[in-house]
């Protein structure tokens, strides 16, 4: 499933490979938005999340359509991981793993500024800033700053509009290498891509949905795939195998960083991975 405006402007650019998949598979689907109220969920035997990228507009609301729609269907990925990865908080509970995650703050609503400005002021000696909303998706709200004035009224701006804040470093490599994303079927490794540094400039965000990305097949290393599997490993011990995973990393000194993980509806760049259109829609047919 998708939303509204993804549907309306056409730019699930996976959804094309996953119903051709499905076409060739000979499996039913339809195409429908979360968000249109006129859908009957309980004709559908699984209902597979995909480009619900404006949850995060109302996460309450979206989490409540999920436990409703998993009552008359059932949803993928589930409930419990869909909650747990549209929250951001995450990031620490991997920290608290021993997992490569990105050195990360957060910033509650009800943290006075005399707690969290010494936080930037601190990132600032080495470098940038990147202050994002713990609850957000494609980008949105997502800034890299120079300096404190800017980058407080971006944290004071979110709080006054009740988000959790993230303060984290930038990781200037990301600017000559880029990102790198994993995408995991099923629990198993399917294909990886690369990402040039969306906040290397300024963004261009498309249908307010997410911001614009230089994407480009990948090879991902030993140690990407290492850590990769090591975290679709752990997800799976505690949710159970998701039907599907991204893992996004950063290069570092100290080599690949989790910036994100994606479980809830990433675009999976099916088209850069052989056959990774038919290994999604058979690990569909396989739930149903």
């Amino acid at each position: 499933m998708s939303c509204r405006a993804a549907i309306d402007d056409g730019i699930d650019y996976d959804m094309s490979n996953l119903v051709d998949a499905a076409v060739d598979a000979d499996l039913g689907h339809e195409v429908v938005a979360w968000d249109d109220p006129a859908v009957d969920w309980s004709k559908y035997s699984l209902c597979v999340v995909r480009s619900t990228w404006n949850y995060h507009e109302d996460r309450d609301a979206f989490l409540r359509w999920c436990a409703r729609v998993d009552t008359e269907s059932t949803i993928v990925n589930s409930v419990a991981l869909l909650t747990w990865n549209t929250d951001k908080h995450y990031l620490a509970e991997l920290d608290r793993a021993g997992l490569p995650v990105v050195p990360t703050t957060f910033v509650e609503t009800h943290d006075p500024e005399s707690t969290w400005r010494p936080a930037i002021e601190r990132l600032l000696v080495d470098g940038d800033v990147v202050v994002k909303p713990a609850v957000s998706a494609g980008s949105n709200d997502t800034e890299r700053h120079s300096d404190v004035a800017t980058a407080a009224a971006q944290v004071k701006s979110l709080l006054a509009r009740g988000k959790s804040v993230m303060l984290q470093p930038y990781f200037s490599l990301v600017d000559t290498i880029g990102e790198t994303g994993l995408v995991f079927i099923d629990g198993a490794y399917s294909h990886a891509f690369g990402k040039g540094a969306i906040l290397a400039g300024a963004k261009s965000m498309t249908g307010d949905l997410y911001a614009e990305e230089e994407i480009s097949a990948r090879i991902a290393s030993d140690d990407e795939r290492a850590v990769g599997e090591h975290v679709v490993a752990s997800i799976s011990d505690r949710f159970g195998v998701p039907l599907y995973a991204r893992v996004d990393l950063l290069p570092s000194a100290d080599g690949p960083t989790i910036i994100e993980l994606e479980l809830a509806e990433p675009s999976l760049y099916l088209g850069l991975g052989e056959g990774a259109a038919a290994r999604v829609v058979a690990a569909i047919t396989a739930r149903v």
